[in-house]
């Protein structure tokens, strides 16, 4: 039996819900790092013999916005996975979700092993890093986005394939002059097994203190890429409406710095899986934003949860975002242009008073989730690209 690690930095619901599908015909071991604060699977549903879960790195704590304290720690994180790649020598590794430091020592166990390695590229980091520092220094940005991009581009090219879930990125890789033959399509997707359209829970409203209202919801990661400020002008223009935003990350670490944050917002760390649904259940409608500079390497991907729960979407993010075509194709929402608040309230307004448009775009989203989302469909294509690489 061929053996893979499926190593997702980030600990997503939906890697693992891969891992579990493959770990049908192989043996997998799904390897994650143990202390990121972001969105995280619920482990302990299916596991299995051939499935083994491996948490990496507790005793690593770091403030993201720490940069080069962070870049450092990095560095320690992927020599551990390291460790985890030389003892267990795999057939294959799949890598997401990592920072470049910490990649380098994965590509280089994964050379030293003999195993194929899958670079399952979510977003370019070395533009993220560049782009972040420039709001701080523009030399500062310029050095460490070249060094960044140096390492980036050496990883890309020594990867045996390149999974890319936007079409927008291949444009970004064939500049690196990167064959078109190592570079796979897959859009990311979200947990349509385990995201069920219920009727609101009264008893979780009451535990959170929250009244049966008409609610905007927002859950995920909300970081440098996002706007916190978004949220606290739609709640300043439409005070008759509550959001709930559960998160985490630096931006939702700002809004509860804040004193006189308005009283319609309800300020929820991020839940562990097997709550999510029931905050998901909560929303008449979601909201998701990415800002201009961070539409140019990243896809949010809370949207993809959001279509599976039947509820129409609001998306403030650059048009040209794989994001935005995938809302307008469903049918399942509306997106606008970053700052376009005035056009994003008036459509909010619309959705409260016009019950009949929330629940055709609520249809359209659990019907596009259900057209899309098939793992077993998903995992056909993973193991296509296991078999062409070899």
């Amino acid at each position: 039996m061929q053996r893979i690690i499926v190593h997702d930095y980030a600990g997503h619901p939906f890697t693992f819900e891969l891992s579990k599908e493959l770990s049908k015909k192989m043996m997998v071991y799904h390897i994650f790092f143990a202390n990121d604060p972001g969105p995280k699977s619920d482990f302990n549903i299916g596991k299995n013999k051939n499935l083994k879960l491996m948490s990496v790195g507790k005793h690593i704590n770091y403030d993201k916005k720490s940069f080069f304290l962070r870049f450092f720690k990095d560095i320690i994180y992927g020599l551990e996975v390291k460790k985890k790649i030389d003892k267990l020598k795999p057939n294959f590794i799949i890598s997401a979700n990592c920072p470049t430091f910490a990649q380098q020592s994965i590509i280089t166990a994964a050379n030293q092993n003999n195993a194929k390695f899958i670079m399952w590229i979510q977003d370019f980091y070395s533009i993220a890093v560049e782009q972040t520092l420039k709001k701080k220094s523009f030399f500062l940005s310029f050095f460490v986005g070249y060094l960044f991009k140096f390492f980036e581009k050496r990883q890309v090219k020594l990867s045996n394939g390149l999974i890319i879930i936007s079409q927008d990125f291949k444009k970004t890789l064939l500049e690196w002059n990167i064959k078109t033959k190592k570079i796979f399509f897959i859009p990311n997707w979200g947990n349509l097994k385990k995201i069920k359209i219920k009727k609101l829970d009264l008893v979780f409203l009451k535990k959170l203190k929250l009244k049966k209202k008409f609610r905007v919801v927002y859950t995920g990661t909300l970081g440098l890429k996002h706007n916190p400020n978004l949220i606290i002008n739609m709640a300043q223009k439409n005070s008759d409406i509550d959001f709930l935003i559960s998160a985490a990350g630096s931006g939702y670490d700002d809004l509860k710095k804040i004193n006189h944050l308005p009283k319609n917002i309800k300020l929820l760390s991020l839940q562990p899986f097997n709550v999510f649904n029931k905050v998901l259940n909560c929303a008449d409608v979601f909201l998701a934003m990415l800002n201009k500079e961070a539409s140019n390497f990243s896809v949010p991907s809370k949207i993809l949860n959001y279509l599976c729960a039947a509820k129409p979407i609001i998306l403030s993010a650059p048009k040209e975002n794989l994001a935005c075509k995938t809302i307008l194709k469903a049918k399942a929402g509306k997106v606008f242009a970053p700052n376009n608040l005035k056009e994003l309230n008036s459509f909010l307004t619309n959705l409260k008073n016009n019950k009949k448009l929330k629940l055709q775009m609520g249809k359209n989203s659990r019907k596009y989730a259900e057209k899309n989302f098939d793992i077993k469909k998903i995992t056909n294509k993973f193991e296509k690209i296991f078999k062409e690489i070899t």
